[in-house]
């Protein structure tokens, strides 16, 4: 049986490394494999998606808002964040999930964060603060978002009121793409107001291919940090686990990320 994961572009994905080396550990007869789909090609892939012996696909940048609109139902999840990155067949139903508000928490349980009760400042108010809001706050955590732009779905503090929001924090999570790109990474980490975050604070990102220069900073000054591999690697096996109703072999998916990642 085909999964795929679509994107735009796809060369960057790592669910064919992780989602294939599943299947195998698994001997589920199945081959993830990555189609480049440009956003006016998305709804013909989708539907052509529905006559194959699909297992699932996922779907990835910059295709997750649109993909919710092109589901016949959506989970929870999906619905309450506005975004799916992972599609599943029920009978001839297509399905919407968002794993990644699930992936989250897991990773957060895998590093010992305890989220409830827990006060998270999120940087950022893109989908991918949406879906880290979503499952932290379904956890029990306190939410507090910061955004240089304009947000609907939360009360979202300016930028202008970081260093208050930050004196509060016991966890940080960076939902910007700032850490894509070294020049904005190094700035953003600069700027931060430091000296206003609590020394116990944790401070995690969802950037998973190299260590940003906010962690950098971070664990200079001695906060715990958290990376965004363990978020992808857990919302992946969550849709490994609505594909197959099997416990994903979230270790084996893992290792497979950090060889790909050249990761020791």
């Amino acid at each position: 049986m085909i999964a795929a994961v679509l994107g735009w572009p796809i060369e960057h994905s790592k669910s064919p490394v992780m989602l294939n080396a599943a299947f195998a550990a698994t001997s589920i007869d199945a081959e993830m494999v990555a189609m480049g789909t440009p956003p006016e090609q998305l709804a013909a892939t989708v539907d052509g998606l529905r006559k194959l012996p699909m297992l699932g696909a996922s779907v990835t940048v910059p295709h997750k808002l649109a993909a919710h609109a092109l589901c016949d139902d959506l989970s929870p999840a999906a619905r309450a964040i506005g975004a799916v990155n992972c599609l599943a067949l029920e009978g001839t139903r297509l399905v919407g999930h968002n794993t990644d508000a699930t992936g989250f928490v897991a990773a957060a349980a895998a590093a010992g964060i305890e989220l409830r009760n827990t006060r998270i400042v999120l940087l950022g108010a893109g989908g991918a603060a949406r879906a880290v809001a979503y499952g932290a706050s379904q956890a029990g955590a306190t939410i507090d978002v910061v955004a240089r732009s304009a947000c609907t779905w939360i009360a979202a503090r300016p930028w202008t009121e970081l260093a208050a929001a930050l004196a509060r924090a016991e966890l940080v999570v960076d939902c910007t793409p700032t850490g894509l790109e070294a020049a904005s990474d190094t700035a953003f980490a600069a700027a931060m107001p430091w000296d206003a975050l609590p020394e116990s604070a944790r401070v995690a990102t969802l950037i998973y291919h190299r260590r940003t220069s906010l962690l950098e900073r971070a664990a200079e000054r001695g906060h715990a940090i958290l990376d965004g591999r363990a978020m992808l690697v857990h919302q992946a096996a969550h849709a490994f686990a609505i594909w197959t109703r099997r416990v994903a072999p979230v270790a084996i998916m893992a290792r497979a990320l950090d060889d790909s990642l050249k990761i020791s």
